[in-house]
């Protein structure tokens, strides 16, 4: 049943998550024309004035929608995600839910994979995206003649060599190992953030008025109470840190570490605690509005 059910959540979210894929694909797409157009410019013969002028406003409209996209998607399908969780499980939608012959525990899950996949579909964009614009931006700055497979060879291994050593100075780890740790993260962070949003909705159902504003406290709270715990165990460690790094590259790639690691760790946990205050109010405490 848990199959069926994920296959539901996705037909029922697929084309808004896609709209907002689709939004960030065209103004990528139109980013990429604008650091691409001085090229063209040049091509047509065209003054260096008319030229700075027209496309000059043109990348930099492109820029702004660009950075309201990335905005847009990023609490877009949290919002999303959130009010989809809200109406199927604890409004009159909710009754033809929690009258399915599933466990309280499969509907959870299946909205959490469903809603983490789309958090990491649209990481994944995002990332494309900016390393799209990255290159199209460097692209514009080439040598004439010249193209990224000649950069690649002038690099050569013995620039990848000096950059693994230097990671392994400052992270302990060669880029490869720690490019793959922040991707390891990446892929669990957008899952336990669903889980938290949809622990502090089922929060606020504990309150008898005004749930869905007692549910953005509840939200609050907890992200103020987690900073909290983050910095005083960032502040143990780094205290540690101190005493035993006498590099400051060293004593900075520790920091980042013990960052990284911590904020996982505690959103995990805090993840794991909040899923079964979903469990409890969805199998104990439902009083659907």
């Amino acid at each position: 049943m848990l199959g069926k059910l994920l296959k539901h959540e996705w037909k029922a979210t697929w084309r808004v998550g896609g709209i907002m894929l689709l939004g960030l694909a065209l103004v990528s797409l139109f980013g990429w024309i604008a650091f691409q157009a001085p090229m063209w410019q040049s091509m047509a013969n065209d003054s260096y004035y008319d030229r700075f002028n027209m496309w000059d406003l043109f990348s930099l409209g492109t820029l702004f929608m660009y950075i309201m996209m990335l905005i847009g998607l990023n609490y877009g399908i949290i919002i999303y995600m959130s009010v989809r969780f809200y109406k199927t499980m604890y409004t009159d939608e909710g009754y033809l839910t929690h009258t399915l012959p599933v466990s309280k525990h499969q509907i959870l899950i299946s909205k959490i994979l469903n809603s983490g996949l789309w958090y990491v579909l649209m990481e994944l964009g995002v990332v494309l995206s900016v390393f799209i614009l990255i290159f199209s931006m460097m692209s514009a700055f080439l040598p004439d003649g010249y193209t990224w497979a000649d950069v690649w060879d002038m690099i050569g291994s013995e620039m990848w060599q000096y950059i693994n050593e230097a990671f392994r100075d400052i992270f302990g780890m060669t880029a490869g190992g720690y490019f793959g740790m922040l991707l390891l993260i990446s892929l669990v962070n957008p899952f336990c953030s669903m889980i938290i949003l949809f622990g502090a909705i089922s929060l606020g159902q504990l309150f008898t008025k005004h749930r869905v504003l007692m549910a953005i406290v509840s939200y609050v709270g907890i992200m103020i109470v987690a900073n909290i715990i983050s910095s005083v165990v960032r502040s143990v460690f780094s205290m540690n840190l101190m005493m035993n790094y006498s590099s400051d590259n060293a004593l900075a790639g520790g920091y980042m570490n013990v960052t990284v690691w911590t904020s996982t760790i505690l959103s995990v946990i805090e993840a794991v605690g909040l899923y079964f205050v979903s469990y409890y109010v969805t199998s104990k405490k439902l009083n659907m509005e």
